[in-house]
């Protein structure tokens, strides 16, 4: 059953403040999408702004004076079909824990970028990222085939998996990277990948310069990694591939002879082991000790030579690369002074910690 909390706990409070979040004037838990709706339909007739909250991550909305619908309790793993591959689950649910369940199923999400690890499927699905799809390069939303959501509006919405032709007009990008502006993803179906040969590999020593080069070079020769993770201070590429075990040892070989030999490889558990690590301290968690100082980017891979946007930068201590393809690289920057770089290309910017007005009456935000 849900429980409203007029004064927060002390855990409550620790939630939002470790996050950056101004604290709610109410938090209710939500475990069910029966009890999520009926708070939805309460609070929009009397007017009342609220703001949906899984684990806070991608939030960019202020949350003083509204109400906190907090879906952590909405995260049963629905269905994993291991011949279609798809895995149905609530919004709610956790990034680690979904990859948990997929793993002891012989699945695998290793497939998409890396994400936080305890933000929420919702949340993930409906934070903006500007820019065209990336299919292929690791994009959640593009493994997104089906969802429920709800809009206070017209009410429920359910895109089906299959059959397409009986699953009515496709309107899951109302919902998908729409910040909940048109209300909550209630559950989402994702395509999950039976596990083939893996291995990451590691080059050293790379300036953001050269380490830009390389990855376009491996992108315009039509190689597509499972996901990369570049830090400019530890000068360090990280390169995930996945392919039948010839096609991926083709792939290696190309790239040694062709661009550079990798400086280390870890095989299929190192590489899980090392993602896991890798989203534990994901640049873009807003409970991150230097969330408070970072920005997050989306630009073209021009923009970060034109001019020049590394470390020399005044001010700029790190930059951290989870996403590449030559017209749209995503980047998180930390910086300990105002972030004034001119930069044609930019397609978007913000704080991470940002804190936008709610729009009155109501508003809806995942997380």
């Amino acid at each position: 059953m849900s429980t409203t909390t007029p004064t927060l706990s002390a855990p409550s409070r620790h939630h939002y403040k470790a996050r950056g979040l101004e604290l709610p004037a109410e938090e209710r838990l939500v475990e069910t999408s029966q009890e999520l709706l009926a708070h939805c339909r309460e609070l929009d007739a009397a007017g009342r702004a609220y703001v949906l909250v899984g684990d806070g991550q991608h939030l960019r909305y202020s949350l003083a004076g509204a109400v906190a619908l907090r879906t952590e309790g909405m995260d049963r793993i629905l269905s994993i079909d291991r011949h279609s591959g798809l895995v149905q689950a609530e919004a709610g649910v956790r990034w680690r824990d979904l990859q948990d369940a997929l793993y002891a199923e012989g699945l695998s999400a290793g497939g998409y970028a890396l994400m936080p690890s305890t933000a929420t499927l919702g949340g993930l699905l409906a934070r903006f990222r500007p820019g065209p799809k990336t299919l292929g390069m690791g994009s959640l939303r593009d493994g997104c085939v089906a969802l429920s959501a709800f809009s206070p509006k017209s009410g429920s919405y359910e895109y089906l998996a299959a059959p397409r032709k009986a699953a009515g007009p496709d309107l899951r990008y109302l919902f998908i990277g729409a910040e909940g502006r048109h209300g909550p993803i209630l559950e989402a179906t994702l395509v999950a990948r039976r596990p083939l040969e893996s291995e990451l590999l590691i080059f050293e020593g790379l300036g953001l310069a050269e380490a830009l080069a390389l990855l376009e070079a491996v992108y315009r020769a039509g190689l597509r990694w499972q996901w990369i993770h570049y830090g400019a201070r530890a000068e360090r590429l990280q390169m995930a591939l996945s392919a039948p075990g010839a096609l991926l040892r083709g792939q290696i070989r190309w790239i040694e002879a062709n661009l550079r030999l990798p400086d280390a490889h870890l095989d299929v558990e190192g590489l899980r082991a090392r993602r896991r690590w890798l989203e534990d301290r994901h640049p873009a968690r807003r409970a991150h000790s230097r969330a408070e100082r970072s920005s997050g980017l989306w630009c073209t891979a021009r923009a970060l030579q034109n001019p020049p946007l590394d470390r020399s930068t005044p001010g700029v201590e790190d930059l951290t690369i989870t996403a590449f393809t030559p017209d749209r690289v995503e980047l998180v920057v930390e910086h300990n002074a105002p972030l004034d770089v001119p930069m044609p290309g930019v397609i978007a910017r913000w704080p991470l910690r940002q804190s936008l007005p709610l729009d009155p009456p109501a508003t809806t935000e995942p997380s």
